[in-house]
């Protein structure tokens, strides 16, 4: 009797699994105490997510990274806050986080690309 070997062979992909896709406006606001039970500076990369995405999203959210795009610019910021009055997939950022992707003069952006894991 001969016994062959058998290779099995597993790829491993580097995709990493989006729970979610987003397109949003954008506006900053001044942080503080946030939903999540930590204090932000407007110095830090945190954002507010809208009402909805947060309150559906399976708890916890608090704390998840997510990346935003605007005009060829990204930014890194984590959700320390639930945005009350912000519609759809909107979102608030730090001051430090907005400036990342456009001068914060210009307040209200439209069309964020933003996406979390």
């Amino acid at each position: 009797m001969f016994v062959r070997p058998i290779v099995i062979a597993l790829f491993a992909s580097s995709a990493t699994l989006v729970k979610a896709q987003l397109t949003a406006n954008a506006t900053v606001y001044t942080p503080g105490l946030g939903v999540c039970g930590v204090y932000s500076s407007p110095s830090d990369y945190i954002i507010a997510v809208a009402a909805p995405i947060f309150d559906s999203y399976p708890n916890p959210i608090c704390f998840k990274h997510i990346i935003a795009n605007y005009q060829g610019r990204s930014v890194d910021a984590i959700i320390v806050d639930r945005c009350a009055d912000c519609p759809g997939a909107n979102l608030h950022f730090s001051s430090a986080a907005f400036s990342t992707l456009v001068d914060q003069s210009a307040g209200h952006i439209y069309g964020v690309q933003w996406n979390y894991e």
